[in-house]
């Protein structure tokens, strides 16, 4: 649409045009504005009229919205600032630009304001990234009263690429939404924010963790860096293990309280993900508007924690939309033995055995307090449904196989039997008569 004019109390937001260059050098041309933002300082009047050239020949995409801030009383044009979408990242983005003479008036709260309003009532956007230099705390000021919250520090840097500075990323969700999402928050999403550490699970279970890791060292070329999306990657071990290794990876979870603990452990562990994205995998789109812009996607949770088919199959298709055509696909699965596997690794109590043996029938298992309403399948099952989605199947593997059950023993062992144990355990991973010992399947598979 194109963009319109918006009102507060003090302003008018309106279209940006050429004729608006000698009022906006005067910010553009300042270098001690210019030095908190992307763009090299203006060195002529021409400069400014030459990006507002530009700014007026997408006056009608979808991608930007961009407003000049007049003053009611004067019209006097006193800064800009609106929303882009970020392709790179798959989100919009708010900046904001004020004349010197301006700043700590209370006009960048008011604007931010008027355009966050407009995003989230008349284009229906419900997330924002915005960033600003480290050093300019009166950006996170405004951003704070507009309700963004602070997400990570970053490095960004001038389009010009003359210099990188350092930065802290916010993101803004709307208020409607949260509400809506807050009393529709679902069992999945209130399991892993109030009962369950996901960090230490994969502590613990070491041949799941390191067989996994052992595939993507195989699979996912390690010579040049890779764009990797990691969807339900719970509090990121797999995403920090891939940051380390040079990748460009997003973390993507339904759970806060993950994606809060990925930025610590990422933070611990000195490595920057590119985005942690706090969302529901059937509604990817929302969040990753750009289609085909992954060379590696995980899926690696949320395949059994959907209980329709139909669910399922959109959490793929959403997966494999954001895929380049190549690119590589992980996703896991849980075995319908895997409940019997559990009870059995410490012939605990299993309660009704019809119960228990019902699921390997119906591949579903009710909540308890251990885990959620979950869907499991055998390998056959989860092979035809990537066959179905187009993908060409690269490797099957169960991770734990002749492991599964011995932890508490594996974790006794010197590391050097350890490793002896977890190698084997790699080499028996795809022996297809050793897969229904695992609790966890691994598929890697080829987008055509």
């Amino acid at each position: 649409m194109k963009t319109p004019i918006l009102e507060t109390s003090r302003l008018w937001l309106k279209p940006l045009k050429e004729e608006d260059a000698p009022g906006a050098f005067l910010w553009t041309g300042d270098p001690k504005v210019s030095w908190y933002m992307r763009y090299e300082t203006h060195g002529s009047l021409e400069d400014t009229k030459q990006w507002l050239r530009e700014e007026e020949k997408q006056l009608d995409s979808d991608l930007l919205y961009d407003f000049g801030f007049h003053k009611k009383d004067s019209d006097e044009l006193i800064g800009s600032g609106g929303l882009t979408f970020n392709q790179q990242q798959g989100i919009w983005e708010l900046g904001c630009n004020l004349r010197r003479d301006c700043w700590n008036q209370g006009y960048g709260t008011e604007a931010a304001a008027a355009i966050l309003s407009f995003a989230e009532n008349t284009l229906h956007i419900h997330r924002v990234m915005a960033r600003r230099a480290k050093e300019n705390t009166a950006s996170g000021r405004v951003l704070e009263k507009n309700g963004f919250s602070f997400v990570r520090e970053c490095w960004d840097q001038k389009w010009s690429g003359s210099h990188r500075f350092e930065c802290r990323e916010y993101i803004w969700k709307s208020e409607k939404k949260e509400e809506k999402n807050s009393a529709a928050r679902n069992e999945v999403e209130r399991f892993y924010d109030d009962e369950y550490e996901e960090w230490n699970r994969l502590e613990w279970h070491t041949p799941e963790f390191e067989v996994t890791k052992r595939y993507m060292e195989e699979y996912i070329p390690g010579d040049t860096p890779q764009k990797i999306l990691d969807i339900g990657g719970g509090p990121g071990r797999y995403s920090i293990f891939l940051a380390q290794k040079g990748h460009d990876v997003t973390l993507f979870d339904l759970s806060g309280k993950n994606i809060r603990q990925a930025i610590e452990k990422a933070q611990e562990a000195d490595v920057l993900l590119d985005s942690c994205i706090h969302g529901d995998a059937l509604r990817l789109s929302e969040y990753l508007y750009k289609a085909e812009q992954y060379d590696v996607v995980l899926l690696m949770g949320p395949l059994y924690h959907l209980m329709r088919e139909q669910d399922r199959e959109k959490a793929l298709q959403e997966a494999l939309r954001v895929l380049k055509p190549g690119g590589l696909l992980f996703a896991s699965f849980i075995s319908t033995y895997a409940p019997i596997q559990d009870y059995a690794s410490g012939l605990y109590d299993f309660g009704d055995m019809d119960r228990l043996l019902a699921g390997l029938e119906d591949g579903t298992a009710q909540p308890g307090k251990n885990f959620t309403s979950s869907y499991f399948c055998g390998e056959k099952e989860a092979e035809d449904m990537m066959e179905k989605a187009g993908l060409c199947q690269l490797a099957f593997a169960g991770v734990e196989n002749i492991l599964c059950g011995k932890e508490e023993l594996l974790h006794k062992l010197a590391s050097q039997q350890q490793e002896k144990w977890l190698n084997l355990a790699w080499r028996l991973s795809q022996d297809r008569k050793l897969l229904g010992m695992s609790e966890h399947f691994l598929y890697i598979g080829r987008k055509q």
